[in-house]
């Protein structure tokens, strides 16, 4: 076997012509993800009304898929509705944000992984074992759902709370003598 240099421009620009083919072959099966059962289970929990104006997309730089979905004029943030579309996710990972710039909104993100399920007859498949690239074997499903009250709702409004800040700016720089 003939030793090759490490530090070479030609082994550098064939490690990165691997790696730039290792990478395309992984966003190459991305598109898998869409087919995957898990994505189907969750898609099917989403209440019937909320599914019809449902986005779904896939990540560009990630094993993710994106489901999106909005309810508007809730009487309140203990609305039926909202509470039958969050109940599935309630042992995934969660967190909220809120924004008051018109009516009160709030999005409840989830996150949760699940085993990345491949069709070993696919070409995407074989073209990512050809490369030589790592196998995923899990990815993730983010749902998002943005919720929003009636402006005139009994029980939720926006508060407005005046407050001072003292801010302390200091400054660095470089200083060569």
């Amino acid at each position: 076997m003939k030793y090759t240099d490490p530090y070479t421009l030609q082994a550098k620009i064939n490690n990165a012509a691997q790696e730039a083919h290792a990478t395309a072959a992984l966003v190459a099966i991305r598109p898998t993800l869409l087919r995957q059962p898990a994505l189907r289970k969750i898609y099917n929990q989403i209440p019937a009304a909320l599914r019809k104006y449902a986005s779904l997309s896939l990540s560009t730089y990630a094993n993710e898929v994106y489901l999106n979905c909005q309810l508007y004029d809730l009487d309140s943030f203990k609305d039926e509705r909202l509470l039958k579309a969050l109940a599935p996710f309630a042992d995934w990972e969660s967190h909220t944000n809120d924004y008051t710039f018109n009516a009160p909104n709030r999005d409840f993100h989830f996150k949760k992984e699940f085993t990345w399920e491949h069709d070993t007859r696919a070409i995407a498949y074989k073209k990512l074992v050809k490369e030589g690239a790592a196998i995923p074997t899990t990815f993730e499903i983010s749902m998002n759902i943005s919720a929003w009250v009636k402006e005139d709702s009994a029980t939720c409004r926006i508060v407005t709370q005046e407050r001072e800040e003292t801010i302390k700016k200091v400054d660095r720089f470089i200083v060569c003598d």
